[in-house]
Parts: structure tokens; C-alpha cells; sequence
């Protein structure tokens, strides 16, 4: 089954979206979708399964007129997707997220079949290696997960072309392997697949064929085979970028000690961790899910209490009970789901900006100081809004990403943590996240950073240390020659 789509527009307001752009999705084949945040690939696929009509253009699905009014229409037409952003409802069951819109197909006399229900949901998982058990309490399962049941939702339909809005940004490096591993079997059973990704690696691996969109216009398409990544990264940004992705590191002897993790364990989660982080330094941890990393970050954020050992911040004791301490503290966190804990979409950026230090003026929020913070961050980190008043849930991805992380540089951190700072960001907003992250630890701010992304711990981290079931197996000292291969022999 073939889609095409021919000369689409699409505005937002003011904002154009999509200028005359035309692609076409043959069956059999993997087609990625690669551009810079804003560039106007999730809105595209949108277009494509019916979330959003187009002002102009025309589609075509197997030769015949398509124009789905809204994606249940394009559902029905052999058309899924899967979303950008978490969809999970965490009061439901795996199985009941799974087949959300049809649990009616499984209730008879009034009662709900759970074993059928079950037993569907597995299937479905099981058909492109989840590893996940419909049993598992939802609350039990990581980020990645979540994503893995939201693309198990989508295969429920039985599509014959299925979009993937940056799916695997939220999962780890087996998730990822099983996805793409997923994707190869569903393009031989004759599907259309088409995906947007920021990590070339993924492109390379599994697509046929890529489009390249940059400012809302098509600016290439190709075969994979056929060009090379330097040229796909230098259509998508307007320029030459090899050579120039992570700063150069500070060659500067240790500053004093701003975290001091001592001896800490928490059962089932952390087991005897010893972690030091000074001033103008970013230590990087390395794992797989469930390794220890994001238990760290959380121990500082005051979200985990540790059963055992303590905490210091500078030279204090350091037991924050919930994270407004940590906060208030000197201490910010920019997390891994970035709409569920980090921002309130339907809020302005300006409000998620200063909503963890508003600027007060005799006891009063005060509006002028605050549009002068705003402006001056979303300079530095080039937030793409409208104005400060948009709500964030207007915005794309990355500058959803470049929101949060100005949230936590409005506190002036003394000490900033990061869970994978740059998931779902294009190659040039994250260098400039880069670039930001490496000028705060000059200026000596302490980081502690958490990253699925290897070539990303690697390429900032003064210090990397690798976890495993809770545990440090090994610490990278400053100067340290880190590989991938090495890393993950330590992980696994």
C-alpha cells in the first residue's frame, strides 16, 4: 500500500508549519523523516494519520482519494501512530492501555474478559520482542516501557503503514535494538514504516529511504545508501557541523566538592554507591534501565531517601525530604519526561520558566523581571516560540527540551542534574545544549548527567561512572580513554 502526499501547506497562526511538500511512502520500505526541531516532521505526520488536516495539498492511499478527518477515519484506512509524547494513563493496566479505544471488543454480558484482553495485549508485545508481561504493574515500568506499550497499541490495529514519531527516544539501548529489530520485521511482512528520528544511527541502520525538512521545506530526499550523514546534518541545520559537536573539556585541576554521595543504598535500587561531584566538573553515569543512574538523580532531588549512608551538599549534611528542598537548596533537575514532570504544557513558557524561582518585587511576582529572565534565556538556549506568553504545548519537541533546561539555569543551580538533557532534540539544538552545559561547569557549576546516549557521555563527561544493578562497576577517571565497547561490557 502506497501513500502519497503532494504540495502540502500547513499554518499555525502565523506560523508556517509546511510549505509544498510532497513524499510518498511505498510499501516494503522504511522511510525516516530528518530536520531540526520545528522543521516540520511531526506535524507532517500528523497530517498523514488524520491528527491534523492539511490547508492545502492532497494525499493519496493506494491510488485512491485520502483524506482521513481524524486518526480513528485514518485507522480504519490501515493507518497508525504512534505519538511523540507519552500517552500512558498509569490508572489502567498494561493490557487496558494496550486497547484503550476498544475494551468493549472484550466485554461480554457487562464484564470485562481480562484473560482474552490479556492474552491479545501479550501477543501483540510479544510480536516485536517487548519483553514486557501484561502482569507487570504499570507503575513497575520505566519510560521505555511506556513507549513500548504505546507502539504495541498501534500495531493492535494491524497497520499497513505505521508512523513513529520519535518512538525510541525515551527507550534505552536494548529497547532501541528490539524497535529497530521490530521494524525490520514488519517492513518484510510488506508494511510502510516511516519514522522521525534524531539519532542518525538509527536512520543508517534501518531506512531505505529519507526525507530531509528544514524550516517547514523539503530540503532533500534521497536513498540512504546514496548520501553520507555529513550532508544529511548539514541540510537539516544550514551548515557544516562534522568536527564540531561536544566542547572541548576544561583541563583544570579538581575544585571543591559539591555532592558527596557516601556509602548510600536503598533497597532494590542502590547498593553501597560512593559518588563525588565538584564544583565546574559534569560526572556522567552510564547503564541500563533500572542500572542505578536515575536512583542517584533522584536521590538528590529528594525523591528517594537513602536506607542507609548519607548525603552532603558543600560541606553540609544533606537530606532534602521532597524537591522543593532541593530547589530551594541550589539544587535543579532537568528530568527524562519532560511533560510529565518537567513543564505544565498548557502553561506559558514564560511561567514554566520561572515557575521554581519567581522573581518577586516587594512581595509581588514581578511580571517585568520575569519577561527580562525569560528573554534572556531563550536567547542563550534559542527557544523558538512565538511569544512568552505561547503555551509550551504549541511548541516542538526540542524546544519543549530547551524550556525545561531554562527552568532549571533561573535558579542559578549550584549543583544541576540531567536525565538524558538532549532525548527527542535535533543535532543542532544539541550542540547548543552542549555548548550550555559545558560554559555552567566553567563557570562552576556542578552536573551530574544521566544519558541512554554513549557517544553523549563520552563526548562531555569529565568523569563517567558505569552502574549495574544498582551498583558503580566502574568509574572513568578525568583523562580516561572511554569507549562504547568498554562501557557496555561494565552495563551488561
Amino acid at each position: 500500500m502506497t501513500l502519497v502526499a503532494e504540495h502540502i501547506n500547513k499554518r499555525f497562526g502565523n506560523t508556517v508549519a509546511l510549505r509544498d511538500v510532497s513524499i510518498e511512502l511505498a510499501s516494503n520500505e522504511v522511510h525516516a523523516l530528518v530536520g531540526e526541531n520545528g522543521a516540520g516532521k511531526s506535524t507532517l505526520l500528523r497530517i498523514l494519520a488524520g491528527a491534523e488536516r492539511p490547508d492545502d495539498g492532497a494525499m493519496r492511499l493506494a491510488d485512491a482519494r485520502y483524506a482521513p478527518h481524524d486518526t480513528r477515519e485514518a485507522e480504519r484506512h490501515g493507518v497508525a501512530l504512534v505519538h511523540q509524547e507519552i500517552t500512558i494513563n498509569p490508572s489502567l493496566t498494561v493490557a487496558e492501555n494496550i486497547f484503550i479505544d476498544r475494551l468493549s471488543r472484550f466485554s461480554r454480558y457487562g464484564f470485562m474478559q481480562r484473560r482474552a484482553l490479556e492474552r491479545a495485549a501479550q501477543q501483540v508485545l510479544d510480536s516485536f520482542d517487548a519483553g514486557i508481561q501484561v502482569s507487570t504493574g504499570i507503575e513497575r515500568l520505566d519510560l521505555g516501557q511506556w513507549k513500548c506499550i504505546e507502539i504495541a497499541r498501534a500495531l493492535s490495529h494491524d497497520p499497513q503503514i505505521l508512523f513513529l514519531d520519535e518512538a525510541t527516544a525515551f527507550l534505552g539501548h536494548r529497547e532501541v535494538d528490539a524497535l529497530l529489530k521490530a521494524i525490520r520485521a514488519l517492513k518484510a511482512r510488506g508494511l510502510s514504516v516511516a519514522f522521525v528520528s534524531h539519532h542518525l544511527s538509527e536512520v543508517t541502520e534501518v531506512a531505505d529511504r529519507l526525507t530531509i525538512l528544514k524550516d517547514g521545506n523539503l530540503a532533500g530526499s534521497a536513498h540512504v545508501a546514496d548520501i553520507a550523514p555529513a550532508e544529511i546534518h548539514a541540510r537539516m541545520v544550514g551548515r557544516d557541523i562534522s568536527g564540531h559537536v561536544f566542547p572541548p573539556k576544561a583541563q583544570r585541576p579538581p575544585a571543591e566538592i559539591v555532592l558527596a554521595v557516601q556509602d548510600v543504598s536503598v533497597a532494590g535500587r542502590l547498593d553501597d554507591v560512593r559518588l563525588d561531584v565538584h564544583s565546574g566538573e559534569i560526572v556522567g553515569i552510564a547503564g541500563l534501565k533500572g542500572g542505578g543512574g536515575e536512583a542517584v538523580l533522584e536521590l538528590a532531588m529528594g525523591v528517594l531517601a537513602p536506607q542507609r549512608g548519607t548525603l552532603a551538599l558543600g560541606a553540609n549534611r544533606y537530606a532534602p525530604r521532597h524537591p522543593d528542598a532541593a530547589w530551594r537548596a541550589g539544587v535543579a533537575y532537568l528530568p527524562g519526561d519532560r511533560t510529565g514532570e518537567g513543564l505544565i504544557a498548557d502553561f506559558s513558557v514564560l511561567d514554566n520558566i520561572v515557575m521554581a524561582r519567581p522573581p518577586r518585587r516587594l512581595g509581588m511576582f514581578d511580571t517585568r523581571q520575569a519577561h527580562r529572565d525569560v528573554s534572556e534565556l531563550g536567547a542563550r538556549l534559542k527557544i523558538k516560540a512565538a511569544h512568552p506568553g505561547i503555551a509550551c504545548r504549541a511548541l516542538s519537541g526540542g524546544n519543549l527540551q530547551k524550556v525545561v533546561l531554562a527552568k532549571c539555569l533561573h535558579v542559578a543551580p549550584r549543583l544541576l542534574l540531567l536525565n538524558n538533557p538532549t532525548r527527542g532534540v535535533d543535532i543542532g539544538a544539541r550542540i547548543e545544549i552542549y555548548r550550555v552545559i559545558r560554559t555552567l561547569a566553567e563557570e562552576g557549576v556542578a552536573v551530574l548527567l544521566v544519558s541512554d546516549d554513549l557517544p553523549e557521555l563520552i563526548g562531555l563527561s569529565d568523569r563517567l561512572a558505569v552502574m549495574r544493578g544498582g551498583r558503580i562497576e566502574h568509574t572513568f577517571a578525568a583523562g580516561d580513554t572511554a569507549d562504547e565497547t568498554t562501557i557496555v561490557r561494565f552495563m551488561t
